[in-house]
């Protein structure tokens, strides 16, 4: 790819989304917009499959993925979601010690991608001490995430239990649940992000919409089900 390629306007946007680029050498930010991918996502369209090779490290510039294991009986279980100024830490691991990538990765909506390649992100690691800070920080983020999933999925049930205090709560009034998410966390013995995370699974779903202290439950029937 030629450097025009990312003009002076792109290159300014790919910095604002991830600062610590204005701190690398000029001949790494040269070599990254010379050889780096920019890329667009549309809803739902993925990224990434269970099993697939690790060509490339998305840097998201704008937009949500979301990184999910499907089961056999096909239910679905999100790790996390990257938002912009943020990367993969899956995607991390699989280019700097080899495998496939072990989840889905897809847009939940329309997402733009810088994807930087695989050999060229392991040099930057090895020789950059700006990249290396990035992508430790990187880990440390996703494992506090991943640990608090674990945790609600052997300990918790927090979905289920969720789903019927919300219908239960929406059945008094209307629809609407007037609780912001920190008294939803409260009520139900969990922490706040986790109550975050499962109202985001479940506005994905259509079955309801947040606003800030107000969620609108949309399908309650199907609610119900989950609980």
């Amino acid at each position: 790819m030629s450097p025009s390629r990312h003009e002076p306007g792109r290159q300014n946007r790919v910095i604002e989304s991830f600062p610590f680029l204005g701190s690398v050498s000029p001949q790494s930010r040269e070599r990254l917009f010379a050889l780096a991918v920019p890329k667009r996502l549309e809803n739902r369209q993925a990224l990434a499959q269970a099993g697939g090779e690790c060509a490339y490290l998305p840097l998201v510039l704008q937009g949500t993925l979301r990184v999910y294991k499907t089961s056999e009986a096909g239910k679905e279980l999100t790790l996390y979601r990257i938002e912009r100024g943020e990367s993969c830490v899956l995607t991390a691991t699989c280019i700097l010690n080899g495998g496939s990538f072990p989840a889905v990765a897809e847009a939940e909506r329309a997402t733009d991608l810088l994807l930087v390649p695989a050999r060229l992100f392991a040099r930057f690691v090895e020789e950059d001490k700006q990249w290396r800070r990035f992508v430790f920080a990187l880990y440390s983020r996703r494992l506090e995430m991943v640990l608090t999933l674990v945790e609600e999925v052997a300990f918790h049930h927090v979905d289920a239990r969720l789903a019927s205090y919300l219908f239960a709560r929406s059945a008094e009034t209307g629809g609407v649940v007037n609780r912001t998410h920190a008294q939803i966390a409260a009520e139900l013995g969990t922490s706040r992000e986790v109550v975050t995370r499962i109202l985001r699974d479940f506005e994905v779903e259509g079955l309801l919409e947040t606003r800030r202290g107000r969620i609108q439950v949309l399908r309650s029937a199907e609610l119900q089900e989950k609980g």
